[in-house]
């Protein structure tokens, strides 16, 4: 019957859907569970359900039964909004409905001792989207004759999906440890796409000047290895928990691959000075080591909940460095180009805060604050990656009840997110394009961005003492029919 329930579970966190959101691959944009996404977080001390497998794994030995969480019915819509970006007096949304992550998990006792206590589990880490279009039409300054045009296409998508296992020792009934190991599979894509045009007034088809660049990259980091360790411990009415995780290592499957183009028109004239589509070698992925604390105390009949987690920074790295021949060394002359990506990522130190307020023996009242600070460095001089600055920190509030249903529990409530930045060295200005500036980018002007999105959470952690308890609930529940 264990071995049945296992692989069906399997099948079904497989089958779970995908989550989605509009900011970038930060280190806490999800939370997961019942009490983790109300908590916001600050569970790394006081999780003592499934999810602690992923949060702390040294927790797993503080809880005393079997047990399943499922999160993954999280409704979520959000607005990222972007002034300037364009050129002065410029605006750009980018509105998602769609399901925040999802998560699975089981938890039982290998061995048939209280001292040890296992779980498995399978979730999206990071699911994001970003996507924006703009179309600029006007007239040429000091050019009453011409009319220009300008259209701007960008997108970036990052998924990173965990499957792993953990467990924990009890050693004392106030202390315990535990590890877990997981498998990532992380996968993203940054495309950008930028078209000028200045054409006659009286007939607009005819192409006085033209540009049109295009740059694309995409990379896959399959199987890649992660380990977690934690430890809790209690002390009269306070928690304790601590974690490390290790960078992701031994990927069994890398791949990476671009395609990019740049075209310019002079009248009647053109010029293809670059246009290729090749697969590359992946030379590197990289993720930092964190180190977590937290700490879990009761003031009356309020609990409240701290964590922290601090990521390390990642200095520069080569993702794609690639020479190659767009025509195949068919052409006269030497034709080979080459390509770099290079990514960095600045250390971080989050934030977690959480209150849990007992209203009856069945219902708690819990909210929670977290930060979610964006890491990523942009390379300017890398300039069709440095669109991606418009992607803020952001900031989390939540407030809910959690309910005990027969041993089980059941969260239901809201989480807003905020967040805002400002930042200089525009991309493109599609709203002053003249002969001078049509051929290349503008790093002059400030670009703002706004995010805004709302969460609704409803999670249920189905807990059983016992496989006996299991197929006496079912039994129960077949009389009652």
């Amino acid at each position: 019957m264990t071995k049945h329930f296992l692989l069906t579970l399997l099948a079904v966190l497989l089958a779970l859907p995908a989550a989605n959101s509009q900011n970038d691959d930060h280190y806490w944009t999800h939370q997961y569970g019942a009490k983790g996404l109300l908590l916001n977080g600050a569970v790394i001390a006081s999780t003592e359900d499934e999810t602690a497998v992923f949060y702390n794994p040294g927790a797993l030995g503080n809880g005393e039964d079997f047990g399943i969480s499922f999160s993954f019915l999280t409704p979520s819509y959000a607005v990222l909004k972007t002034d300037g970006y364009l050129g002065r007096n410029t605006q750009a949304n980018d509105s998602h409905l769609g399901l925040a992550s999802d998560l699975g998990a089981v938890g039982f006792r290998p061995f048939r001792s209280h001292r040890w206590r296992a779980a498995i589990t399978s979730f999206s880490r990071y699911k994001s989207g970003l996507s924006l279009r703009e179309r600029e039409v006007g007239a040429v300054l000091n050019e009453p004759s011409q009319l220009f045009v300008g259209n701007l296409e960008f997108k970036r998508a990052v998924s990173e999906r965990w499957f792993g296992a953990g467990m924990a020792y009890r050693i004392t009934d106030n202390l315990s440890i535990g590890a877990s190991q997981f498998f990532t599979f992380h996968s993203e894509s940054t495309s950008l796409s930028i078209q000028k045009e200045i054409v006659e007034k009286n007939n607009p088809y005819n192409l006085m000047l033209g540009w049109s660049t295009r740059f694309k990259y995409s990379l896959s980091a399959k199987g890649g290895m992660l380990t977690k360790f934690g430890l809790t411990a209690k002390w009269r009415n306070v928690k304790l928990g601590a974690t490390f995780t290790t960078p992701t290592y031994r990927h069994f499957a890398k791949s990476a691959g671009y395609d990019n183009s740049d075209l310019r028109v002079y009248g009647r004239d053109s010029t293809v000075l670059l246009s290729n589509l090749a697969s590359a070698d992946l030379h590197d992925f990289k993720t930092p080591w964190s180190v977590g604390l937290g700490a879990d105390f009761a003031i009356g009949r309020t609990r409240f909940s701290l964590s922290t987690e601090y990521f390390d920074d990642l200095p520069r790295y080569t993702v794609i460095d690639d020479q190659d021949d767009p025509f195949n060394g068919l052409a006269n002359g030497n034709h080979v180009v080459e390509t770099t990506v290079q990514l960095e990522n600045r250390s971080v130190l989050n934030v977690a805060i959480g209150l849990q307020t007992r209203l009856r023996n069945e219902q708690s009242l819990i909210m929670g604050f977290r930060t979610d600070f964006n890491q990523r460095i942009i390379d300017q001089k890398l300039q069709t990656l440095s669109f991606l600055s418009t992607t803020p920190s952001v900031f989390h509030l939540s407030l809910g009840s959690l309910f005990s249903l027969r041993n089980n529990q059941l969260s239901v409530g809201l989480d807003y997110s905020f967040g805002r930045k400002r930042t200089t060295g525009r991309l493109v200005d599609l709203t002053n394009i003249t002969p001078d500036n049509l051929f290349g980018f503008s790093e002059t002007g400030g670009i703002q961005s706004k995010y805004r999105a709302v969460v609704f959470i409803f999670t249920y952690d189905f807990i059983l003492k016992s496989w006996k308890d299991w197929r006496t609930r079912r039994n129960e529940l077949k009389g009652g029919g």
